[in-house]
């Protein structure tokens, strides 16, 4: 701080402190007498934020002063040190040193310093003297008094500080002063300190230069492009506007400096060129230079500071396009803007644009109209007129010089601007208008934008008034006012629609012209227009857009012509509200609207009319006239005249020809209520048109939509086609004569004594009755005048009727006189033709048609007797009852009386033409009626009895079907047993009651007869139950019938519903329900030519057709005896082609490993296997894949080791294998297409479907499976571990999030899905005892079942594993149900009910398993049954599987006879492959090797044959075993025969008709089982001779035994010979031949050959000897001889064919010279091929010494002459059979008999020759 002397010092020099914290400081200052602190603002705690520092001291030295702030709280402690000094120099600080004239004024200010050259503070308070002096320097240039002038700051807009202010007031100045220039020149001004202290102090000086405001135009850097100009301006400002200086001036002058070339530029060239004529600067070349203002007087160059300028010379680098307003390229139409095409250089740099270069802009017309543009083509004035996107293109080209030389660029520069172009943004409505509410937001509006680019921001100007959102929904504020509301484009702000909002006090209300007349009930909407005042000076009024809110007030002046209703109209353009009422009754009434709000009070009225509709009374709609007649035709209602103006009041009448018709208004004048409009057409010529009435008013001001309603009739003109005649009857009430009931229309009875009234009606060809036919002319006529007859003095009176609906039609009256005769008369009326008056008058056209005569006749009967009916009536006598007695015919005038009084008491009731009879007393009397009119012999007479109840009686069917009703009939009887009438029930009390509940009884209205009371007997539950009638009798007491026994049974029902056959098809149709014990069903068919239908229901399909099986259950009505119809039921039948087949797959994608059934379907869903799986002739199912290893096709239960053959393949499993895509097919063929079983009587039909195979997923790193449970909905199943009962086990549902669980577990294991899909997680936890817990997690997953699947057990082993072809016979096989999802897994579990059916039920019996999902088959009889099971909640799942039974055992044996060896052979084993256990039902009829299977048919008799597998099947065979017809014996030619005793010759026994005894093929096994059976034991053979001759029997040299032959199947006879004594050979030989009995067999037999010698001896005295054979010469001719030593030979000698027949052999030493060594022994070989015999003869060779004779052997004995003979022995066989009688077992089975295979033992060989001798042998069985 300076130091100033204190008693000169008027202004303090003083700094202030101000701290940022609140008030929490305490100042001081370590020395006040040098500085003091003044406490600014303090508060009452001598606080403060702010300070004031004043320098105090007095002496003229460097002091100094610590200034202390201390925190009150904290004790924290700021300082600031105050020094206070003596001034050593002062200068004068400015901003600048020039002065521009006229410019604003410059601030000057002193800096003070001491002497170490600090500077103060503040010199606040000190004085200045500021002076402006002489200026050496100028050398008297300027006057530097005029230069330069002080200003105070009170005469400026600047803001000094307070001490300046303070100093100026007093006219001092301080250290800050203004200056201002006057002129140009330079001024100085000089400052000094008044203070006397600092006189030493040196004055501060400054020069200022004030110039003028000289500016250089452009005054910005300019580019510039080679060969193009720029022209510059020299402006000056002169009191605040520019003027321009003419150059050259004599005072400036402009140069170009600085030439810098660019690199490649020319220096003898400059950069550019400048004209000082016209200050044009021209670029020559490329770089840069320096344009510069310059002084011309030299005293001023030094000082000037003019403008100055560079410009760049450069090459063009790219095009820039900019467009004014908005710098958007987002346009509107209609505006104008200006575009600007600006050139730059490669930096980016703008190039001036001089007139010399040439854009070439290209614009679309389309889109832009060029107002003006600029010669180089880079500015244009355009304005935009079409809404679109548009491109504008331009490029820079050339340059023109001042010769207009054209200068083109090397590559024009180019570029391309996209612009925008949109329609006006225009806000609808543009003017809104509100009433005022003192709420906010009480009106909404959606305020419509058209235009712009669809983005838009929107704003208001007055929130208070109306805001909008940035949909654009206004809102009006609780303000009344405007408020402008926008809707700015977003792509372009310029843009915007703007719209007004008034919200203003409504100030006028007015109804707008609309609609005011109403029909009756139509509504009337009444818009009102309600004004809002806008300004209130002028009045100025708008109409509002919306016054829904206001609180209207209606008022009806009539309430009963209209009412208001609730709800105002929704405020369009034309009207901010309204009120709509409702027309109720005709009338005219005002309606005054008003509302009120605060002082505003406004109303409006407006009359209102309601009118009837305009209708057409008479005629509704057609009236009918004959040619020259008229009509009145009557309308009503329509609208009134207008109450206000009734003149404007019309009604207009037209026709289509108004030529034809006359037509005119007139009538009454109108009633109160109901305007009348009368409309008289007359008819001028025939035919038909439309007559319109028209009513209503012409517009007027206060009804200026006025209503008009129009109404038609049809008017026809025609000529009368039928007339009637009707009598006319008198009341009886008012016209005492007799009237005449009405009966017959032409014959009509009549009093004989008054004139009939006949009324005639005319009839046009359309039977309509004409409303006026008065121009008609009538003629009557009288069959016999005599009776009736018509008077001319009498003529016809025409009057007018109203028919039923209001239109009246003409009626003729004429009266017919009578003459007290009684007979039949007929009255005719004939038109023959017009009245010609009426023609006239209607004014007719002629000619007109002629007329057709038309006539009616009516017979008239004279006098009639009358009849009361009935004439016998049984009354029951009770006081509530009456009995009516019908008079009929007569006057109607009667007297009636009675022959017993007090019986009964008789009323006649004349209106209804009865008599009453109430009953007194029980009796009998006679009730007589007198006709009073009519004078009659004799009254009328009906018997009336008066009786007690005696008894009652049910009658009713005794049987009913539960649901279904039959009638019981009760009648109850008088004292003499006559039934009473059914009508007094209701007095009796009639009551029908059950013992039981259960069947309910309902009466019936209608009845059998008058005597019998119906009721309904409906049956409600199963059982027996009695019914009873019971009525109460006069005094009260109750009568009851005798009990009536009735069974409800349960309904009879035939299924199948309905039955899809193809030709040759069968299905049974059978019953169920039905009465109990149910007698036979006897069935029907509607059709028989398209199926039959036997006993049992079975039901084949012949011919394609429709028809119906009806089933009916009798039983016997037991009052009748008659066979009643208890019950019945119908099928229905069709019977159809297949026309194409399908393959119905549940479904097509499915996991390896799984598998699913398919089966064949027809093309409809009825067509199902049981339509064509059992046809005849049948069909064959042929199925193949398109891979084979994607798929394995297999038939039905080859899981069970079944391979059905392709006839019962309709369905079969389909077994995923790998994964793939593969096709299944099915070729359906018919094995006879004559059967027309196809369609077209094609062969085949085929189907195809497509199958995926797709892998299971399943985890291949780490290796473990993951399992899950499936279900299905709604199912459960137990949960068991290994653990159960081992350890604690708990299960849980584990949580998922968001996810709702879709199974339940307790704590017991049970798991049950509920009806929710998808899947869970279980967990089972196991604690065990020794303390270890075990966690198994289980995915459970809730699917529903796709299908499901019937596989077979038990598995059916065979030998070889051979599959079998269908079920055998007898076994019970169980069959489960499997269920699968759609991907072909197993559900665990299940909840689906099975149900099943078989189309017929004779061949397999089946029931339901031990479970829910398994079924038992027992295969009772071979055939073809195909079975259905399916889900009884979803028919759709379901399958079809056939199930043939066939016969396992085999042979099939047809014709089996007692002796039959039968090898029974099955293919069945148990599992190991071991045979079964045969057994026989009857082991004497059939004997049966248990092991084998061997049978022997020792009886004759129907048999069983069992074959069981312990513990797993037994099947079975029925066989028939017949007595043999036959037995034939055959000896077998060709085998060898044997010598005696040697070997057998066999005799072939057949037992029946076959050739053979063996039925089947015989295993090895079975061939040693027929041995040990002996089936031989059954035959025995018997030999005799058939010769007396010989003294032994044959026995004794024959054995013949019984053998059965297993090989070839024969029982033979083997007949062996005994060693023969040469007696029994002599015998033998000497029997003659002769034939034995006929059933006989001749065995050709030989006993072989003789030898005569037994040993042979040759010596060397007897070196030969000769040896005879005696033998059969065949047998000789072939002997083989051989000898058993060399030593010896043999040749033959001899032979003879005589008898006997013999060979000589002679058998010699072959070297006569025998060795003397000894004897040698061999032997001699005699043997024959044919019959295997041989003999051998020792041969002894002996030497011998002397000659001795050796013995001499007579080998010929007495027999050998007749050896040689053929050996025939005759056997003849008998039966001797057992007692039995034997039956043929033919067992027809489906499967057709093979092929007898003849056996080798079986070939005929050729008859045996015969020859003398012959045996007999006798066979018989044992």
């Amino acid at each position: 701080m300076m130091f100033c002397h204190q008693g000169r010092r008027p202004f303090f020099s003083e700094l202030s402190f101000r701290l940022v914290e609140k008030c929490n400081y305490k100042w001081s200052s370590t020395r006040p007498e040098v500085a003091s602190i003044e406490l600014a603002d303090q508060d009452e705690r001598q606080c403060s934020q702010r300070a004031v520092v004043q320098a105090r001291s007095s002496q003229p030295t460097r002091l100094t002063s610590i200034i202390f702030a201390e925190d009150i709280k904290t004790g924290q402690v700021l300082r600031c040190d105050a020094i206070v000094d003596i001034i050593h120099d002062i200068q004068i600080v400015s901003t600048t040193r020039e002065l521009y004239l006229e410019d604003s004024p410059l601030e000057l200010k002193i800096q003070a310093l001491d002497s170490e050259g600090n500077t103060f503070s503040t010199l606040a308070g000190l004085v200045f003297d500021w002076t402006i002096v002489k200026d050496t320097e100028a050398d008297g240039f300027s006057d530097s008094h005029n230069a330069l002038r002080i200003l105070k700051f009170l005469e400026s807009t600047y803001i000094p500080p307070s001490y300046i202010s303070e100093m100026e007031k007093v006219a001092k100045q301080g250290d800050t002063i203004l200056v201002s220039g006057m002129k140009t020149g330079s001024s100085k001004l000089k400052a000094r300190i008044q203070e006397s202290v600092y006189k030493h102090v040196h004055p501060a000086e400054v020069r200022l230069l004030i110039l003028e405001n000289i500016l250089l135009n452009p005054a910005y850097d300019i580019y510039l492009l080679v060969g193009t100009s720029v022209q510059y301006r020299v402006q000056k400002i002169r009191q605040g506007k520019i003027t321009e200086l003419m150059m050259p001036s004599d005072q400036y002058e402009l140069q170009l400096q600085n030439n810098v070339l660019s690199p490649e530029g020319d220096p003898s060239w400059p950069v550019a060129k400048l004209d000082q004529a016209t200050s044009v600067v021209t670029a020559l070349q490329q770089g840069q230079t320096n344009l510069v203002l310059g002084h011309k007087s030299i005293r001023m160059q030094g000082v000037s500071r003019l403008p100055n300028s560079t410009i760049y010379v450069v090459t063009p680098g790219y095009l820039g396009f900019t467009v004014h307003p908005g710098d958007r390229w987002v346009l509107e139409t209609g505006r104008l803007y200006e575009i600007t095409i600006e050139v730059y250089d490669k930096s980016s740099n703008k190039v001036y644009l001089s007139d010399n270069i040439r854009i070439n802009t290209k614009l679309s017309k389309e889109y832009f109209e060029v107002l003006k543009s600029s010669l180089n083509g880079s500015y244009h004035y355009v304005k935009a007129i079409k809404k679109g996107q548009t491109i504008i293109d331009a490029a820079l080209t050339s340059v023109v010089d001042q010769d207009g030389g054209v200068h083109t660029l090397p590559i024009p520069v180019r570029n391309q601007q996209d612009v925008e172009i949109y329609v006006p943004i225009v806000l609808s409505p543009s003017i809104l208008t509100f009433p005022w509410q003192p709420k906010a937001g009480v009106y909404q509006y959606t305020i419509q934008v058209h235009g712009g680019s669809g983005n838009f921001s929107w704003s208001y100007s007055n929130q208070a008034v109306a805001t909008v959102t940035v949909k654009g929904i206004m809102t009006t504020g609780s303000d009344i006012g405007v408020s402008i509301i926008q809707a700015i484009d977003v792509q372009n702000p310029l843009h915007y629609g703007e719209m007004k909002v008034y919200v203003t006090e409504p100030s006028g209300m007015e109804f707008a012209p609309c609609q005011v007349e109403a029909r009756v009930g139509q509504i009337l909407e009444l818009p009102l227009r309600i004004n809002g005042l806008t300004n209130v000076e002028t009045g100025e009024t708008v109409p509002l857009s919306d016054c829904s809110h206001f609180d209207l007030v209606v008022e009806v002046e009539n309430r009963g012509v209209v009412s208001p209703l609730k709800g105002r109209l929704k405020p369009t353009a034309d009207f901010c509200s309204g009120v709509r009422v409702k027309a109720e009754t005709q009338g005219y009434t005002t309606l005054v609207v008003s509302y009120t709000h605060g002082h505003v009070h406004l109303s409006a009225s407006i009359t209102v009319a309601a009118y009837l509709p305009l209708k057409a009374i008479d005629p509704p709609s057609v009236a009918l006239v004959t040619l020259g007649s008229s009509k009145d035709m009557l309308f009503e209602g329509g609208p009134r005249p207008w109450v206000q103006e009734p003149s404007k009041f019309f009604r207009n009448v037209t026709a289509e020809d108004a030529e034809s018709i006359g037509f005119s208004l007139f009538g009454p004048p109108t009633s109160r209520n109901n305007i009348q409009h009368w409309v008289r057409v007359s008819c001028r010529s025939l035919g038909e048109q439309v007559i319109a009435l028209t009513v209503g008013n012409h517009p007027t001001i206060t009804n200026p939509f006025p209503a008009v309603e129009p109404v038609v009739v049809k008017f026809i003109c025609a000529v009368p086609s039928r007339l009637t005649l009707t009598p006319v009857y008198g009341s009886p009430q008012l016209d005492l004569s007799c009237p005449l009931l009405q009966q017959n229309k032409q014959v009509v009875p009549v009093s004989n004594y008054r004139n009939p009234v006949l009324d005639l009606a005319v009839y046009d060809q359309q039977g309509s009755k004409f409303d006026n036919f008065s121009s008609l002319s009538v003629i009557w006529e009288s069959t016999k005048k005599s009776l009736a007859n018509i008077e001319p003095d009498m003529p016809m009176e025409l009057t007018l009727k109203e028919d039923g609906s209001g239109q009246k039609k003409m009626n003729g009256l004429q009266t017919v006189l009578v003459h007290n005769e009684s007979g039949t008369t007929a009255i005719s009326a004939t038109v023959k033709g017009y009245q010609q008056s009426h023609l006239k008058a209607a004014k007719a056209k002629i000619p007109y048609e002629p007329l057709l005569p038309v006539s009616a006749t009516i017979e008239l009967i004279l006098v009639e007797d009358v009849k009361v009916n009935p004439t016998d009536v049984s009354i029951y006598n009770h006081p509530d009852i009456q009995a009516e007695l019908f008079i009929k015919e007569g006057s109607g005038y009667f007297f009636i009386n009675t022959s017993v009084a007090n019986i009964v008491r008789v009323a006649h009731e004349e209106t209804q033409g009865i008599a009453l009879v109430h009953p007194l007393l029980p009796g009998s009397v006679t009730v007589m009626i007198h006709d009073l009119c009519l004078a009659f012999p004799a009254p009328a007479k009906a018997e009336i009895y008066v009786s007690d109840i005696q008894e009652l009686y049910v009658r009713v069917v005794d049987k009913v079907e539960i649901g279904k009703t039959v009638k019981a009939y009760v009648r109850v009887l008088d004292d003499s047993k006559k039934p009473f009438l059914a009508k007094y029930f209701a007095v009796m009390d009639l009551k029908l009651r059950a013992a039981s509940q259960i069947v309910s009884l309902v009466p019936l209205s209608e009845v059998l007869d008058d005597h019998t009371a119906a009721f309904l007997v409906h049956g409600m539950a199963i059982g027996q139950t009695s019914l009873m009638a019971t009525v109460a009798d006069k005094r009260g007491q109750r009568i009851n019938s005798a009990p009536q026994q009735i069974e409800v049974f349960p309904p009879f029902r035939l299924l199948p519903r309905k039955v899809t056959l193809i030709i040759g098809a069968m299905i049974q149709v059978t019953s169920e329900g039905g009465p109990q014990p149910q007698s036979n069903i006897i069935f029907s068919i509607s059709n028989e030519k398209i199926a039959s239908v036997d006993s049992t229901g079975l039901v084949r399909g012949v011919a394609v057709g429709n028809g119906t099986v009806t089933g009916v259950v009798q039983a016997v009505d037991a009052e009748t005896g008659k066979l009643v119809v208890v019950s019945q039921d119908k099928v229905e039948v069709e019977v159809v082609q297949l026309t194409a087949v399908r393959i119905r797959a549940p479904i097509t994608r499915m996991k390896t490993g799984t598998q699913m059934p398919v089966y064949v379907m027809g093309i409809t869903s009825s067509q199902t296997p049981f339509s064509f799986g059992n046809a005849v002739p049948g069909l064959t199912f042929h199925w193949s894949v398109t891979k084979r290893d994607t798929l394995d096709i297999k038939t039905r239960h080859s899981e069970a080791s079944f391979q059905l053959p392709a006839k019962y393949n309709f369905a079969m499993d389909v077994y995923g294998r790998i994964k793939g895509r593969t096709g299944l097919k099915v070729v359906v063929k018919v094995l006879d297409p004559s059967a027309n079983q196809f369609y077209n009587m094609a062969k085949e039909l085929s189907d195809e479907i497509q199958i995926q195979v797709f892998e299971k997923l399943h985890l291949i790193t780490p290796e473990a499976e993951a399992e899950q449970i499936l279900m299905s909905p709604n199912s459960f199943i137990k949960l068991q571990t290994n653990r159960d009962r081992v350890a604690s086990l708990s299960y849980r549902v584990l949580d998922e999030p968001e996810k709702v669980p879709v199974v339940k577990i307790d704590e017991r294991g049970f798991l049950n899905s509920g009806s929710l899909i998808g899947s869970s997680t279980i967990e089972v936890i196991s604690q065990e005892s020794f303390g270890i817990n075990q966690t198994i997690v289980a995915a459970v997953k809730v699917y529903p079942i796709s299908y499901l699947r019937i596989s077979m057990s038990p598995v059916l082993h065979t030998q070889n594993k051979e599959a079998l072809l269908a079920l055998p016979l007898g076994v019970t096989l169980t069959f489960t149900v499997n269920f699968h999802d759609n991907s072909g897994d197993t559900f665990h579990s299940h909840n689906s009910v099975l149900n099943f059916a078989t189309n017929r039920d004779d061949f397999v019996q089946i029931g339901k398993g031990a479970t829910n999902n398994t079924f038992v088959i027992r295969t009772v009889n071979v055939g073809l049954t195909l079975l259905k099971v399916w889900d009884a909640e979803h028919s759709g799942i379901a399958d079809y599987i056939p199930l043939p039974v066939q016969h396992a055992i085999f042979p099939e044996v047809i014709d089996v006879v007692v002796g039959d060896v039968l090898c029974l052979s099955t293919s069945l084993t148990n599992p190991e492959g071991l045979p079964g256990v045969w057994s026989s039902s009857l082991h004497s009829v059939l004997q049966v090797d248990s092991r084998t299977g061997v049978a022997v048919a020792r009886d004759s008799g129907v048999v069983t044959v069992y074959y069981e597998i312990p513990g797993l099947l037994k099947t079975y065979r029925e066989i028939l075993i017949n007595i043999p017809q036959r037995t034939t014996a055959l000896h077998v030619s060709g085998v060898k025969t044997s010598l005696q005793g040697v070997a057998a010759s066999k005799v072939i026994v057949s037992i029946g008709e076959r050739n053979k005894n063996l039925n089947g093929e015989c295993l090895p096994a079975q061939i040693e089982a027929i041995a040990e059976l002996q089936p031989q034991s059954l035959i025995s053979c018997h030999l005799d001779f058939n010769n007396d001759a010989f003294d032994f029997p044959a026995r004794d040299i024959f054995i013949a035994e019984p053998g059965f032959d297993a090989v070839s199947g024969h029982y033979t006879c083997s007949i062996t010979m005994h060693r023969l004594t040469d007696k029994q050979l002599k015998h033998l030989s000497m029997s003659s031949h002769f034939t034995g009995e006929q059933i006989s067999t001749e065995v050709p037999f030989n006993p072989g050959f003789y030898a005569d010698q037994t040993e042979m001896l040759l010596s060397n005295h007897y070196t030969s000897s000769d040896v005879k054979i005696f033998g059969a010469t065949e047998i000789l001719d072939t002997l083989e001889v051989k000898c058993g030593s060399p030593t010896v030979k043999a040749f033959e000698k001899e032979k003879s064919y005589g008898l006997p027949s013999y060979v000589v052999y002679t058998v010699s030493l072959s070297d006569p010279r025998v060795s003397s060594q000894g004897s040698l022994s061999t032997t001699l070989t005699v043997s024959s091929p044919m019959t295997d015999q041989s003999i051998t003869i020792p041969v002894t060779v002996i030497y011998l010494t002397d000659r001795t004779s050796a013995p001499v052997r007579h080998g010929a004995s007495l027999f050998q002459h007749f050896l040689d003979s053929y050996q025939v022995i005759l056997f003849t066989l008998s039966a001797l059979l057992a007692g039995t009688t034997i039956m043929f077992i033919a067992y027809y089975a489906a499967f057709s008999p093979k092929e007898q295979h003849s056996h080798p033992a079986f070939t005929p060989r050729t008859t045996p020759q015969h020859s003398q001798n012959s045996k007999q042998l006798l066979l018989s069985y044992k």
